[in-house]
């Protein structure tokens, strides 16, 4: 270290110049930055139940994830409406089924006009008279990049083609699997002893839907919605006041192909175009959409602000130009280094890797503080014997401290790194890489620069030295003094209570890992939610698998029977806190062919009673098989080929004033399960799987993580300590504040109701990480100034290292309170209280480093003589 040191002193301007390459080059990897905010980021891929949700998928198809429109409009059974709501579906269908030889004509027409020295937009359009899905297109497009009332120049144009291009290669992917909708979806009747489909709203012959025009059309569609029970907030919602239809419902269904930003996007996109038409969106890929975008502006927002943030402080704490712009240009370079680190080797920015910008210049402040301050402590020494060597000297000895503290920090982080979540494992891994990136350029950076500028003191410095008045931290500072050498007994016992209230609530701590509660109960997202749960049932559902036990077992009576009858608990108002909206089952279609057969009379919307009548049905029941899997098109999201497995589609809400998150799923699971285990009859069973399931299983693994996390870190930061200071004392002494400090983090949890979600997960490892920092500060300055004055009482010696270390820790900690704050400002809950969290916790290990660690040492009469320090 003391070589390196030297190094870089004499030779400033090759370190320089050597790290700003290194920045270039980790520069040119942030381009590559992608993010990635589903909950499969956090899942293991060797799961078992997590390959069995895929295996789900791949048999009834990604059930489960959907987007939701709910359509209203001022007159809704009107020509005007329904013509804006099938361009609606049109332009959405584009992206189900590509048409290569269309799409290849517009991209030609398109390079055809920008040959033109000028067009305008109407012009533009006007060239696509014949196509006007295209010409819906182009508005959208043109919505983006240049007013319609303008001349469309070559710049505008190479911008529209790569936008065309762009929907053209998301449309060859056919991410859409099926749209559900009045407009596409289709009924049973039973004629001339036969049951075959038919379509709401049938096509002409060049394809293009039949359309409503005259009252008694509308009154005739109307008709056909309401005559099948199922279609009812699955198809059109009804308004609650008055018992008419207010809402018709677009459900999207995809391919299990894995990622769905494009195509979500781009649904969001035209339907926003649709100015007439109120539509209310929501589903698991839309909120994947939102937490994405808050993300990135989280990301940007908590960057700046913690830029801002160390400005401030450094500005306060040392008052000149120096002081200020080298911790931030140390903490750009660190956030650089991370961000094109992950770019580079393709990893993705998911909800808790966005932390890491902000928590590198929180964090690597602390060391620039540090190593500045030493610098201004040593300012007259480094006068006395020369630039060079002084600082050699200087920084040599607070090099040493910052790397131990920075290696506990990074250790501590690493912990994670075999954190059986993968985005936690990811953040652990890129978070210890960030720290040891602000320590080595923190200690390699700052020295180099100070060699080649010109020794003097900030004008802040100046003149707190020519000041007789008292600085805060010097009041702070006796304070904890008298208190640790005069009433140590007394801090301890008040410690002891506090421990003892905080372990008392602990135990309330509730595990949350649904992304919705990411967001503030105000938030759009959040009340649409609400929206849509009430008109249709809900924007997310989980698979509940009900097993016959045999090969075509499900075209039993008796097993339809227990299907229909367990949906109907489900349902039920006597189960109003299982939170379920609607359910969606092959018996739907069974009830449907047994009224369709019987005049379609309501009464015999039910499971017939004899085997022979369900086989009959299904034998006689014509419709669509396109993958030759034998099961009819419409059947495959709801039984397997074999017919011995039927698929209950089960949508939930928040139908009671409790929030359904993480807990709840787990009491609504458990319900579901207890009951279908005493009234299922032999031979049948179940499973239950879906994305809500995904959901609880991502809580348990940060259940056990948070425990693995914690004694590692312990464990680790304890046994470092231990090596580098060559005392055992000092290393279990080091984890007595820390411990505090996440005790009483995490009993603030308990007593305010805040869960343990993906955020305040990483609180014990970032906490023992960062808050042995200042412990470590003050053992090291201790055993210092032990070695320094042998026959000095212990009351002296903290007195003494107080005295030395003291202002130090109190301006870091106000450092790292600071720019932890700047979490509070984030647009997610849990990024929110992880900010406040760990301001508590900064205080509470800076409390703990300057009072309850030298009370310790007097009541223990500890002298570390032995220890050796650094």
């Amino acid at each position: 270290m003391n070589a390196y040191i030297r190094f870089i002193i004499k030779r400033p301007l090759i370190t320089l110049g050597v790290f700003t390459a290194i920045t270039l080059f980790f520069a040119s990897g942030t381009l590559k930055l992608q993010f990635d905010t589903t909950v499969e980021a956090f899942l293991p891929k060797q799961d078992s139940e997590y390959q069995f949700y895929n295996q789900v998928k791949e048999i009834y198809g990604d059930t489960d994830t959907y987007i939701i429109l709910a359509i209203a409009h001022d007159n809704l059974w009107s020509p005007g409406a329904f013509t804006e709501m099938d361009h609606l579906l049109s332009d959405i269908e584009e992206y189900q089924h590509y048409d290569e030889t269309r799409e290849r004509g517009r991209l030609d027409r398109l390079n055809n006009f920008s040959l033109k020295e000028t067009i305008t937009y109407e012009e533009l359009c006007d060239g696509f008279k014949n196509d006007p899905g295209f010409t819906r297109f182009l508005s959208r497009a043109m919505g983006q990049i240049h007013k319609p009332d303008e001349i469309v120049n070559k710049r505008a144009f190479r911008r529209l083609n790569k936008l065309a291009v762009a929907a053209r290669d998301l449309k060859k992917l056919e991410m859409i699997d099926r749209i559900i909708s009045p407009f596409t979806s289709k009924d049973i009747i039973g004629e001339n002893d036969a049951l075959e489909t038919v379509s709401l709203i049938k096509k002409d012959v060049r394809g293009n839907r039949i359309l409503p025009r005259s009252t008694e059309d509308f009154q005739a569609f109307q008709k056909m919605l309401q005559r099948n029970p199922a279609f009812e907030r699955s198809l059109y919602s009804r308004d609650p006041a008055t018992g008419q239809i207010s809402d018709l419902g677009f459900v999207i269904r995809f391919r299990p192909v894995g990622h769905y930003d494009a195509i979500a996007r781009e649904i969001l996109n035209i339907s926003d175009s649709y100015k007439n038409l109120k539509i209310i969106p929501q589903g698991q890929p839309l909120i994947y959409i939102w937490t994405n975008n808050y993300v990135q502006r989280d990301l940007f927002n908590l960057l700046s602000l913690a830029m801002l943030v160390s400005i401030i402080v450094c500005t306060m704490n040392f008052g000149s130009i120096r002081s200020t712009s080298l911790p931030l240009v140390c903490l750009g370079m660190a956030s650089c280094w991370v961000l094109g680190l992950m770019g580079h080797l393709g990893f993705k920015i998911t909800t808790i890797g966005m932390s890491i910008p902000p928590l590198m210049i929180v964090v690597g402040s602390s060391y620039s503080i540090h190593i500045l301050n030493q610098y201004y402590t040593d300012f007259d020494m480094i006068s006395r014997k020369g630039k060079i060597e002084g600082l050699y000297e200087s920084m040599g000895h607070i090099g040493h401290t910052v790397f131990l503290a920075g290696l506990t920090t990074l250790v501590s982080f690493l912990t994670l790194a075999n954190h059986q979540l993968s985005a936690m494992r990811e953040w652990g891994i890129f978070s210890a890489a960030g720290v040891l990136f602000a320590i080595f350029i923190s200690v390699s950076v700052i020295p180099a620069s100070l060699a080649l500028m010109p020794h003097r003191k900030g004008f802040l410095k100046l003149k707190k030295e020519k000041s007789s008045k008292k600085e805060t931290a010097d009041i702070i500072i006796s304070w904890m003094t008298k208190a640790a050498v005069h009433h140590p007994k007394k801090v301890l016992a008040v410690v002891a209570v506090l421990l003892c209230l905080s372990l008392l609530e602990i135990s309330k701590i509730k595990i949350e890992t649904e992304f919705l509660q990411n967001f503030k109960e105000t938030d759009p997202i959040r009340t649409s939610e609400k929206i849509i749960g009430e008109k249709f049932g809900g924007r997310w559902g989980f698979n509940i698998l009900i097993d016959s036990g045999t090969p075509g077992g499900v075209k039993s009576s008796r097993f339809l029977n227990a299907v229909a009858d367990f949906r109907t608990w489900l349902e039920s108002d006597a189960n109003k806190d299982l939170n379920v909206g609607r359910t969606d089952g092959f018996t739907d279609f069974i009830e449907t062919m047994h009224m369709a057969m019987n005049n379609d009379a309501p009464a015999f919307f039910a499971i017939p009673e004899s085997n022979a009548d369900i086989r009959d049905y299904l034998e006689i029941f014509t419709d669509d098989d396109d993958n030759s899997d034998g099961r009819p098109d419409s059947f495959e999201s709801y039984v397997d080929a074999k017919f011995q497995t039927c698929n209950v589609l089960t949508r939930i809400y928040q139908k009671e004033d409790y929030l359904v998150g993480t807990f709840e799923l787990k009491r609504i699971f458990k319900k579901i399960s207890d009951h279908l285990g005493k009234t299922l009859p032999p031979p049948y069973t179940f499973r239950i799987t879906g994305h809500p399931a995904m959901v609880i299983k991502t809580a348990g693994y940060i259940a056990d993580g948070q425990i693995q996390s914690l004694w590692q870190s312990w464990v680790v930061v304890g046994l470092a300590i231990l090596i580098l200071v060559r005392s055992f004392i000092a290393g279990f002494l080091a984890l007595i504040p820390l411990s505090v400090a996440f005790i009483i983090n995490f009993g603030i949890m308990g007593l305010f109701g805040i869960r343990l979600d993906v955020a305040t997960s990483v609180i014990a490892a970032i906490t023992i990480g960062i808050g042995d920092d200042n412990t470590i500060h003050f053992i090291n300055t201790y055993i210092y100034q032990r070695k320094k004055n042998l026959n000095a009482t212990i009351d002296q010696i903290i007195t003494a290292t107080l005295a030395s270390s003291g202002k130090a820790i109190i301006f870091t900690s106000l450092a790292l309170m600071a720019g932890f704050s700047i979490f509070m400002f984030s647009s997610f809950r849990p990024v929110i209280l992880f900010g406040f969290l760990m301001a508590v916790a900064i205080t509470a290990t800076n409390v703990g480093a300057l009072l309850v660690l030298p009370a310790i040492i007097k009541v223990a009469g500890l002298d570390f003589k032995k220890a050796e320090g650094l």
